[in-house]
């Protein structure tokens, strides 16, 4: 074997930590926080939202300019995701379809509590509501696709803010928390001290927060690597979704998110804590 087969082998052989993939890694954080900016970032705003040294942020843009994944703008410098990002984005659409994959386990849910249910993915450090299943009550209570609740105060945007990206969390505590009721979560001390709380248990409520009378209990979805992608939540009035949850609602939910989560090559996840309120 020569040397070179031997320098390749152990290339392919790397694991986490060492200098190629820790690269790698940062390129994909980078273009993570691009795709979550909405816009055109300078390199020193990128690094501010990564926490990382200026240089080395500049040195990652300079191969994805090279891959042709992003461009810079010649006028304001500031760096861009490119018509290829969105093409390669747009194949993994094509490949990937969540509700399909959550779509069983939503229908087995809701058929066994008895109330709407909701796929929503984090899309900016926001959530995102993708489908709805209807529960067939007498009174309907459901969130249309498309629907965009407030991170702050909502069971599906905390979920987004405990379990996703850094940068997500520092642009929503940026500017001040808009309190849709009187129960909304606004005070940024607390909001942190929430989303500690959800990354232990795993689940997250959200009474009368956004709509009053109304409760969202929610729950993670994760990808292969613990990557986060999605959360599932039942809707319902706050008689029926209760806070804290009816112990074995908060099971159905959590197994069929686990469900979702192992479809997608999730590792198995080990909540901690019970069915404590909020107070």
């Amino acid at each position: 074997m020569t040397s070179q087969t031997k320098a390749t082998s152990g290339e392919d052989a790397t694991e986490e930590g060492t200098t190629a993939v820790r690269s790698v890694l940062m390129a994909v954080r980078v273009l993570e926080a691009m795709a979550l900016a909405g816009g055109p970032l300078r390199v020193s705003d990128l690094a501010r939202h990564l926490a990382e040294p200026k240089g080395r942020v500049h040195r990652h843009l300079v191969t994805l300019r090279l891959a042709g994944l992003v461009a810079q703008e010649e006028t304001t410098e500031r760096y861009h995701l490119t018509w290829r990002m969105f093409q390669i984005g747009q194949a993994a659409g094509e490949q990937f379809d969540l509700k399909r994959v959550a779509e069983p386990a939503m229908h087995r849910l809701r058929d066994a509590v008895g109330q709407s249910v909701l796929l929503a993915v984090p899309t900016g450090g926001d959530p995102l509501v993708v489908h709805a299943l209807e529960a067939p009550n007498k009174v309907l209570i459901s969130v249309q696709p498309g629907n965009r609740p407030p991170a702050h105060c909502s069971a599906q945007g905390r979920i987004m803010l405990a379990f996703g990206p850094a940068e997500a969390l520092a642009r929503s505590l940026s500017g001040p928390l808009e309190a849709l009721t009187p129960h909304s979560l606004t005070d940024p001390t607390q909001l942190r001290a929430r989303l500690e709380q959800v990354r232990a248990r795993q689940w997250e409520t959200a009474p009368q927060e956004a709509l009053l009378g109304i409760n969202v209990l929610a729950a993670p979805i994760f990808a292969a690597g613990g990557m986060l992608v999605g959360s599932l939540g039942l809707v319902g009035s706050v008689q029926f979704v209760q806070d804290p949850p009816d112990a074995a609602m908060l099971a159905a939910l959590q197994e069929a998110a686990s469900e979702i989560s192992a479809r997608l090559g999730a590792e198995p996840q080990r909540a901690s804590g019970g069915t404590k309120s909020r107070q």
